[in-house]
């Protein structure tokens, strides 16, 4: 495995040093997608917010900038990440405002019905069982609460090779069109379904609701 292989799959499932410079490349590179993202929606100062795949933790300082009366937690299934985001939001950790665990989507570690907002930034096409773990996060949205995911690729035949290399390279399971994303959420439950794409870059959001 080359150089650029080995530091390509450390953003699936970061570890030891690489997976630190990956998680500092993610704080950095990622800025832009989180904040194109977090246009869609507006978050109440007292929700309480759930980060999925938070990584290197940086996401959650402006979640909590703007739940600054609310609590938010972040979740990664890497020991890595999970240390490196409780290093990089320290402060918000001792102020209580933040939390940060080590798990996995397929089973959040959070009662039913508890959160208002759940993010998912650059994480969905890493998991193995999207419609699960869809119905697992709308178990714990309260009634009205809100899933935003955000990614830099979906499938779309303008960016075959791009996305076949990097999906080969990095350890995607699988990219999804659009009209896929909507078919997984409704039959998930949820509604306000919405899905915006940024072509130029091969971006996606999408938006949903549990009623």
């Amino acid at each position: 495995m080359n150089v650029m292989r080995t530091m390509m799959i450390q953003f699936r499932k970061p570890s030891g040093w690489l997976g630190r410079l990956a998680g500092l490349s993610m704080n950095v590179e990622h800025a832009k997608l989180w904040q194109r993202g977090l246009t869609h929606i507006a978050i109440e100062p007292e929700a309480a917010v759930l980060d999925v795949g938070c990584g290197g933790g940086k996401s959650m300082r402006i979640l909590a900038h703007a739940a600054h009366h609310g609590r938010v937690y972040g979740l990664d299934y890497s020991e890595e990440m999970v240390r490196m985001a409780r290093r990089v939001n320290r402060a918000l950790i001792h102020e209580g405002r933040v939390e940060i665990q080590h798990g996995t989507v397929s089973a959040l570690p959070f009662p039913d019905a508890t959160l208002d907002l759940v993010t998912c930034f650059e994480t969905t096409y890493f998991w193995p069982d999207l419609p699960g773990a869809l119905r697992e996060i709308w178990r714990v949205l309260r009634p009205g609460g809100t899933l935003l995911i955000t990614n830099e690729a979906y499938k779309d035949a303008r960016f075959a090779r791009r996305n076949r290399f990097w999906g080969e390279w990095s350890g995607i399971e699988q990219l999804h069109t659009p009209q896929e994303y909507l078919a997984f959420l409704t039959e998930a439950g949820y509604v306000r379904v919405e899905t915006t794409t940024a072509p130029e870059k091969n971006w996606i959001t999408a938006l949903a609701r549990r009623p």
